[in-house]
């Protein structure tokens, strides 16, 4: 359980987290906008829960043993 209170935790969970909103936010706005006239609201309320998923794959998916992110050099790996 600790190892959800970690730097490096909050480092994975909020890169993929942000990669899956921002992922999100681009195709809803291509085709969400584009070829169904959703609005902008519709699109950040779909990128937000998108979001939150992410962290909750994270939580399930995260063992702490630094093989989660190899490539990642952020927190010293």
């Amino acid at each position: 359980m600790k190892k959800y209170f970690s730097l490096a935790f909050f480092d994975y969970a909020g890169e993929r987290a942000l990669k899956t909103v921002i992922q999100t936010l681009f195709v809803g706005g291509l085709l969400g906008a584009g070829l169904f006239g959703l609005d902008w609201l519709e699109i950040g309320s779909i990128a937000g829960g998108t979001g939150l998923a992410s962290i909750a794959t994270s939580v399930l998916l995260y063992k702490g043993d630094g093989t989660d992110n190899p490539n990642d050099t952020s927190v010293g790996a």
